[in-house]
């Protein structure tokens, strides 16, 4: 982690990495998101308007929907539109049930959800003799860095995906058939949880065919720590409410690239108002309100004792809220991605790509 020149952090925004394709206290202080839009930082441009953000919104009430009313494909595809307004969203749910009754027809009514799980599988990674092209694993742009490359449109258009468009398809797919299948989280991935019939809950590695993977293989290729683990940052089956706080995380890069920080950590507040241990989030928003410390003082004020004094509050404010966010991250067990993980992760995606052309 390296500083700026007002000592602030200098964080990336996450991003997925999807490693497996190829082969503290309690935080009830996070404010409900209409009350943060209407108190939070008066003195920021843009923060006050947002109490009006038709999106942030409509992304706050698709959140606070009951759980047992809320459809995860029609949530992801609201998200998505707000990033593409050309999305067809009743056309891809057609497509999306159309599929679904697809992969029914591969099986017997009265067949096990075991044998359901199998051939949902087989239907999106094959091998299938009838079907040329299963979905696969994006290698062109396997850290899912492109915002556009996570919708899942995208996905359904190219059959290329990455480890936020791929496990989320397969729950959609998985949950329109009546399977026990949610996300789950790893350190910058997503993966699915299948519980089976004698209550297991079984990982099933969507970037790398959808078969199982011990909880082993994940804490070994992304090394989590003990805090993290106990905490259920990790390795836990999401609720459907958290699953769906899970997919506003492409929105939220979404905001950043664009420039609209203050959208960004409404949207990571929202997101952390239905799935409060979300530390990579919690990290996000450390970053946002860097990203404002950069923007409104250190590309205008180089020496920070040029300040002016009736700014110095909002500046203490950003630099206080920076180190909060943070601090709670870290509290639940979050670190920064190891360096030499992700160069080895790069290796092996290079050595995928040179073996496939």
């Amino acid at each position: 982690m390296s500083s700026g020149p007002f000592g602030a952090p200098m964080r990336l925004a996450r991003r997925s990495f999807c490693a497996f394709g190829v082969l503290a206290a309690s935080f009830h202080c996070v404010p409900a998101a209409a009350q943060w839009l209407d108190t939070a930082m008066p003195n920021v441009a843009g923060f006050r308007s947002l109490a009006a953000d038709a999106q942030i919104r409509e992304l706050d009430a698709l959140l606070k929907q009951p759980e047992s009313s809320m459809d995860l494909a029609r949530v992801k595809l609201a998200i998505d539109h707000m990033i593409d307004p050309g999305i067809d969203v009743a056309r891809t749910l057609a497509q999306l049930d159309a599929m679904a009754n697809e992969v029914r027809k591969l099986y017997a009514a009265d067949a096990s959800k075991q044998t359901a799980v199998e051939a949902l599988r087989a239907y999106l990674h094959g091998p299938d003799p009838q079907r040329a092209r299963p979905f696969h694993y994006d290698l062109d742009d396997p850290s899912g860095t492109k915002v556009s490359n996570k919708l899942l449109s995208t996905y359904l258009r190219t059959k290329k995906g990455n480890c936020v468009s791929m496990p989320i398809l397969f729950v959609i797919l998985g949950q329109k058939l009546g399977i026990d299948v949610t996300l789950a989280r790893a350190p910058e991935h997503l993966f699915v949880k299948y519980r089976d019939p004698q209550g297991r809950d079984i990982n099933l590695e969507t970037t790398s065919g959808g078969f199982p993977r011990m909880d082993s293989s994940y804490q070994r290729d992304t090394p989590m720590t003990p805090t993290a683990l106990s905490r259920g940052v990790y390795m836990r089956a999401l609720s459907k409410k958290e699953a769906a706080a899970a997919m506003v995380e492409t929105l939220r890069q979404h905001y950043y690239e664009k420039g609209e920080v203050p959208r960004a950590l409404a949207a990571a507040t929202i997101m952390l108002e239905h799935s409060p241990n979300d530390a990579e989030t919690m990290q996000s928003m450390s970053y946002g309100y860097w990203l404002l410390e950069k923007k409104d003082f250190q590309s205008k004020y180089p020496n920070p004792n040029t300040i002016p004094h009736e700014l110095r509050p909002y500046f203490r404010d950003l630099q206080a809220k920076q180190a909060l966010w943070l601090n709670k991250a870290q509290a639940l067990g979050w670190r920064e991605p190891d360096r030499a993980q992700q160069d080895r992760y790069r290796q092996i995606v290079d050595k995928a790509r040179s073996a496939s052309q």
